[in-house]
């Protein structure tokens, strides 16, 4: 029966450490993507935000100004949004800039 423990953890451990590869490789493919495409994401991430925002609006504007009055004015959120999503492009073209002058170095 102490066999059967072993076998059972090794392949655990085994199928553990193969989903972690997959995943590592997952995401820097996800990653140099992003990086590769950064404007559109970010023009699609700016859409999805401003008509969800609109949507909010068009619907709920009673309940949104109400909370508003609450916790915070909706233009700051929105620029502070906003501001972190343009942070973010600057800082994944930076990423991408690195990588491309990286990987053109090492090529012969």
């Amino acid at each position: 029966m102490n066999w059967l423990i072993r076998a059972w953890t090794w392949r655990a451990v085994q199928v553990l450490k193969s989903a972690s590869v997959f995943a590592r490789r997952r995401w820097t493919a996800a990653d140099v993507w992003v990086q590769d495409h950064h404007a559109g994401v970010g023009v699609t991430v700016l859409l999805v935000l401003c008509t969800a925002v609109g949507l909010l609006l068009r619907f709920r504007m009673d309940q949104v100004t109400e909370l508003a009055k609450q916790f915070a004015p909706v233009c700051t959120i929105i620029s502070i949004t906003v501001t972190a999503i343009f942070s973010w492009i600057k800082w994944v073209r930076k990423r991408r800039k690195t990588r491309l002058a990286t990987a053109g170095a090492a090529r012969p």
